[in-house]
């Protein structure tokens, strides 16, 4: 700090643009905020990394646009009375009858006859598979697996391709049953243009509305890669496969006749991040318990967005940040640790395996 003259002890508020940027950009001397993290984002599959990351940035909202990620001009122009920004923050419902409700006059409707078709289209395809509650500005890191994947197949669905082959791996993780009928109209609608859709499967519902079904087995690993059954959903009931066996009542995953209780309890107060209605919640301690509901209820942002990183704050006193709410309350000091489990990679290293990563 002595080589340039830098006030090390002034708050950064007060400090010039020009020693701002010094902090962020650097010098020949000084590597600069930007520069460090980009080489930690560069390196985030080593934990120190992670942890410096999470504990020391963070977003806000940009002070020019007020978070809407557009230039002022882009409010200039209005359609029937709205901006882009009113178009992109409305559900995708109520946008849909606002440019089907839309008067123009004869020069300008002749002019965007093609484009509204496009877009009443492609509304339409979003609506159809279930997600006419999002809003266009919504950020793609908050969609939940079944609404990134219903979106893919709005597209797929909007291109109108005939003669394609589409192949679907597990498209039913993580849906509600509910949304799995969705899942199987789109996937009807994509075969009836004239195409062949291929899915890797085991929900049942989604078996019933297949044509035909081919079973691999008949267990797993060495014991595996064999075709044990192949035809219509009626003719694999037929079958001794497992798939056959569960299909038809001979197996079954038992209910257990009693269920544990509870003395203790987390409560998250006015949870209001994105789909969540300022909700109260109680999570049980020392049960298991399962958070269910229609894709895009808010079951991951509950979760994932507010209660792991409260509780990762409270132990660790860094974490992301979390969700809107109000408040934590109940016996979180019970909680001695937390772990987030998910379905991402186990490692970007290449030399990553599960030995490594179990630290056998």
């Amino acid at each position: 700090s002595h080589k340039f003259n830098f006030p090390v002890h002034k708050p950064y508020f007060q400090l010039t643009d020009e020693q701002k940027q010094l902090i962020w950009n650097g010098n020949e001397y000084f590597e600069g905020l930007t520069s460090f993290f980009a080489e930690l984002e560069a390196k985030a599959y080593k934990i120190q990394n992670r942890v410096m990351l999470s504990r020391y940035r963070g977003k806000t909202k940009c002070k020019e646009c007020n978070g809407k990620r557009l230039r002022k001009e882009a409010t200039y122009i209005k359609v029937g009375g709205a901006t882009i920004t009113d178009l992109v923050e409305m559900p995708l419902k109520n946008l849909s009858l606002f440019f089907k409700q839309l008067e123009l006059n004869d020069s300008d409707s002749k002019i965007a006859e093609r484009l509204l078709k496009e877009i009443n289209n492609r509304l339409g395809f979003l609506s159809n598979v279930g997600l006419d509650y999002l809003t266009l500005n919504r950020k793609s890191n908050t969609l939940s697996g079944g609404e990134s994947q219903r979106i893919n197949l709005a597209t797929s669905l909007g291109s109108s391709l005939v003669g394609s082959m589409y192949i679907l791996d597990e498209p039913s993780i993580g849906l509600h049953p509910k949304d799995t009928e969705n899942l199987i109209s789109v996937l009807k609608s994509l075969r009836d243009l004239g195409n062949t859709v291929i899915v890797v499967e085991h929900d049942e519902d989604i078996m019933k509305a297949a044509d035909a079904i081919i079973d691999i087995g008949p267990e797993a690993g060495t014991f595996g890669g064999k075709v044990v059954a192949s035809g219509t959903y009626d003719q694999i009931l037929k079958s001794d496969s497992l798939t056959a066996l569960y299909l038809n009542g001979k197996l079954a995953i038992e209910v257990p006749e009693k269920r544990r209780k509870s003395k203790y309890h987390i409560d998250i107060l006015g949870a209001r991040e994105n789909n969540l209605k300022n909700i109260d919640v109680s999570f049980p301690l020392g049960v298991l318990t399962v958070v269910t509901g229609v894709s895009g209820s808010g079951k991951s942002t509950l979760v994932k967005k507010i209660l792991f990183p409260s509780i990762q704050k409270h132990l660790t006193d860094f974490s992301d940040k979390p969700g809107q709410f109000s408040s934590m309350e109940g016996h979180f000091t019970n909680v001695k640790h937390v772990e987030f489990v998910d379905q991402n990679p186990i490692g970007r290293s290449s030399r990553s395996n599960p030995v490594t990563y179990i630290k056998a």
